[in-house]
């Protein structure tokens, strides 16, 4: 069946900042909590997709810290990360361009301030392809992007989850596009293979530049 939409996650998957964003949050933590800089690393990329205020609390709260200051601390961790003029992966930008060239309906969805992603994907001269960007201001990132996405395109969820591709880096991006039985594809530029396949995956590519070849989007 061929796919016509496509979902994308952004950071560490388009976008190469999981390493900055990785050392922003575990910093943050240590300096602010004592909390060892491992634990939360491996963590933070283990959870990737997930919204970064649940992020801070899983973490805080698992080391039986206060809670009180996660907005200071997502606030902090945005005005780090937003400083960085990011790279995107080989072939990023020319699998979107080659999609929006067939006439794929895009969407974005990411854990991010969906101002900073609008600026990322208008430096790089595709924000006009996606119909729809989605952070995780207002709306946090996961099922209820799905349902702001088909309502957009004039489906009901369960069609549109029939024509769509969701692709992401993240456990919690595989897990998301299970819940709806939506195709996931795993890019392996943050956690290994296995366990985006264990989280969901229909498919796992080491790298964002091969999903272009891959069957499901001819």
């Amino acid at each position: 069946m061929n796919k016509t939409i496509g979902i994308f996650d952004l950071d560490g998957n388009l976008v190469d900042s999981m390493s900055v964003y990785t050392e922003t949050y575990s910093g943050i933590l240590f300096r602010r909590c004592g909390i060892p800089v491992k634990e939360s690393s491996e963590y933070y990329l283990n959870s990737a997709g997930t919204p970064l205020d649940v992020q801070f609390r899983y973490i805080l709260e698992k080391n039986g810290k206060s809670v009180e200051e996660i907005q200071s601390m997502v606030k902090e961790f945005f005005d780090i990360v937003n400083q960085v003029d990011y790279s995107w992966y080989q072939g990023a930008k020319k699998l979107i361009r080659e999609l929006h060239r067939r006439n794929f309906m895009l969407f974005v969805t990411t854990g991010s301030q969906t101002s900073v992603t609008m600026k990322k994907l208008e430096k790089a001269g595709i924000a006009d392809y996606f119909e729809l960007i989605l952070g995780s201001g207002e709306i946090p990132k996961g099922p209820k992007h799905i349902k702001e996405f088909a309502k957009l395109a004039g489906l009901s969820v369960k069609e549109f989850s029939k024509q769509a591709f969701y692709c992401g880096d993240g456990t919690r991006d595989m897990e998301i596009a299970k819940e709806f039985s939506i195709y996931a594809i795993g890019v392996a530029q943050t956690v290994g293979k296995k366990e985006l396949l264990k989280a969901g995956a229909n498919v796992a590519v080491d790298r964002i530049e091969e999903v272009i070849g891959l069957d499901i989007l001819k």
